[in-house]
């Protein structure tokens, strides 16, 4: 062995035995600041995963001092119902507002997100609670709600989440999904669209025998689309009435049904122009004409009729003369004002007006609230240009029967539906629904039954995960002074404050809350728009859970949360000259005993040990001395 080898592993055993040369640290989080959480006691998943998030904050460096769940009449004072009395805007907690607030949102399929994040929707003036404020989304939001090419919108949908993933006024939890529990070998079901009450029965079939019962937990009590209101009566009502727009498979974007084409738009968006399918047929054989699509939309423009709808076709449309039939194939549109989903305008049943107007002029409007298929209406309100005809609606038994309409299969681009027929009934409990799917009486659980993923582990079922168009967020305060202006930051500034934002999101295990609190039930959230929406981008990814990485955001804020402490290094005690023992005396305090455990969690060497380590460094050198002796033999 040589000098230099030698000589390291002295040093190298020194280091190891030394205890004069340890230099342990030990590394804890310092809180910088803290605040109040706000949510509602009406959801118990949603303050589960608040209190989650209490025992998040403090590991970057943020306390918890109050979370206060209440009912909604306390949390619109504060949020978006602030009377702005003493404050020009919403304060923090203590002063009367709110810092953070749980909340949920719901949507359909298309995302509107006027009136919550756009500067003219600042309360009191709208639902902007947030008190967010970006000129730039405010001018993508404008092109977003007057471009009229759904393609183009999509892209200004993109723009403004990328813009909401930036800022972060919500930070965005987790999407729910609905569990339904199907037949195994269905096909053709865009399950979004069945969430939804938009799906194309035409394309759904069970190979098996072309039939498909779908179990449904309400009762059937509305009879057209005028009377319609009840989330349930409207899925039959979807398969049964054509429309001139229907939502497309997958992409769930419009595409023409009734209609020839897409709509014609004038320069300035408000008048338009729809063009018939000239195939089109009610299920008598007749030709569906243009006046049939004008007085649809004039029915629903009718007091007398009683129209769920009514306000909505006012809010765009002066009068039932906005509405004409240009010809047998042709109808216009004048709006009062721009629709930024005018699709969902033109998205309306169509009935036979040569069938529906003598019915009216003989019995009058009751009609409407007749049950089909009997008195006096008849088949007049639910004569199908559709995919489907309503064969039995039967009150007795809850149960719908649609079989298809054999005219259907005339519309350019589409065939005769795939089922021979297809039934909705009701049936109570949830046990009881997936009981008779898992024996085969029905093919279909609603989601709305609730149930578990463990409910569909028999052979020949199972359970089907259904994007929701809602999601659960933390609405973040903007106006706080050190998460919103950043103001009472170490740095000062709006940046900081949104550093702050990213480390809170960081910190969100949105893992957890989907396996445990949701039971799979949701995936993470990635920003305030639901993976729903037909704009929805699928470029973005969930903020991470990284709690280093969130650390790293507090400190770009100018936070110092990790604060490290270097453990005491004992030193040597010199051995005390003898003296008489005194009597004992008692006490509350005793002495730690060499390598005890310290608060901090780190063992430290003491007395005794720092003897045993020079003792060992002299055996090592003794060694090193032999070493020499024998290389001098040799």
């Amino acid at each position: 062995m040589n000098r230099t080898k030698i000589v390291s592993l002295f040093i190298f055993c020194t280091l190891i035995f030394t205890p004069s040369m340890m230099n342990v640290q030990s590394e804890e989080i310092v809180e910088v600041f803290s605040l109040c959480f706000l949510s509602s006691n009406t959801s118990a998943a949603r303050n589960q995963w608040a209190l989650l998030m209490e025992n998040q904050l403090p590991k970057i460096g943020i306390g918890v001092d109050f979370h206060e769940s209440t009912g909604w009449a306390n949390i619109a004072p504060r949020t978006w119902a602030y009377p702005l009395i003493e404050f020009d805007y919403i304060p923090t907690y203590p002063e009367g507002g709110f810092d953070i607030l749980f909340v949920g949102w719901g949507w359909g399929l298309d995302w509107d997100p006027t009136g919550l994040f756009d500067s003219a929707s600042l309360v009191p003036f709208g639902d902007n609670f947030y008190q967010y404020i970006n000129p730039t989304f405010d001018n993508v939001l404008n092109n977003y709600l007057t471009e009229l090419n759904q393609a183009q919108q999509i892209l200004y949908g993109h723009q403004l989440q990328a813009i909401l993933y930036e800022d972060l006024p919500s930070i965005a939890l987790i999407y729910p999904k609905s569990l339904f529990g199907f037949k195994e070998g269905l096909v053709g079901i865009d399950g979004l669209l069945l969430a939804e009450g938009a799906a194309r029965y035409e394309f759904w079939d069970d190979p098996a025998d072309h039939i498909i019962k779908y179990a449904i937990p309400a009762d059937l009590i509305e009879w057209n689309i005028y009377d319609q209101e009840s989330f349930f009566d409207g899925l039959w009502m979807q398969g049964v009435y054509g429309r001139l727009y229907q939502r497309a498979q997958i992409t769930n974007v419009f595409e023409p049904q009734i209609a020839a084409d897409l709509p014609v738009f004038s320069p300035n968006g408000l008048d338009i122009t729809v063009n018939l399918d000239p195939n089109a047929k009610f299920s008598d054989g007749s030709p569906v004409l243009a006046e049939d699509v004008e007085y649809s939309c004039e029915l629903h423009m009718t007091p007398e009729v009683g129209s769920n709808d009514y306000s909505y076709y006012f809010n765009y449309l002066a009068s039932t003369d906005s509405v004409t039939a240009v010809g047998s194939d042709t109808v216009t549109f004048n709006l009062t004002q721009n629709h930024a989903f005018v699709h969902n305008l033109l998205d309306f049943g169509i009935v036979d007006k040569s069938t529906v107007e003598p019915l009216i002029s003989a019995y009058g409007y009751d009609i409407f609230t007749e049950v089909p298929l009997t008195g006096n209406v008849g088949d007049g309100l639910v004569k199908s240009c559709g995919p489907f005809i309503l064969d039995t609606f039967n009150t007795m038994s809850n149960v719908v029967k649609l079989v298809p309409n054999s005219y259907y299969s005339d519309l350019i681009g589409y065939s005769s539906p795939l089922l021979a027929e297809w039934y909705l009934t009701y049936i109570s409990g949830k046990d009881t629904a997936v009981t008779e799917l898992i024996v085969g009486n029905v093919d279909i659980v609603d989601g709305q039954y609730f149930p578990q993923i463990a409910d569909f582990t028999s052979a020949g079922v199972e359970g089907i995960l259904v994007c929701v168009s809602s999601y659960q967020e933390i609405a973040m305060n903007m106006r706080h002074p050190v998460f919103g202006t950043g103001e009472l930051t170490p740095v000062g500034t709006p940046e900081a404050a949104k550093n702050v934002r990213k480390a809170i999101s960081h910190a969100v295990p949105r893992g957890i809350i989907v396996d445990q609190i949701l039971e799979g039930l949701g995936q993470p959230g990635v920003t305030a728009c639901p993976n729903s929406a037909v704009v929805f981008d699928e470029s973005l990814d969930p903020y991470a859970y990284d709690i280093e990485l969130a650390l790293d955001y507090m400190e770009l804020a100018g936070f110092d949360v990790r604060y490290t402490t270097p453990t005491p290094t004992p030193t040597p005690t010199p051995t005390p000259t003898p003296t008489p023992t005194p009597t004992p005396t008692p006490t509350d305090t005793e002495t730690p005993t060499p390598s005890e455990t310290d608060t901090n969690g780190t063992t430290t060497i003491a007395g005794d040990n720092w003897i045993i380590s020079i003792v060992l460094i002299s055996l090592i050198g003794l060694t090193i001395t032999q070493l020499f002796r024998r290389r001098k033999r040799n």
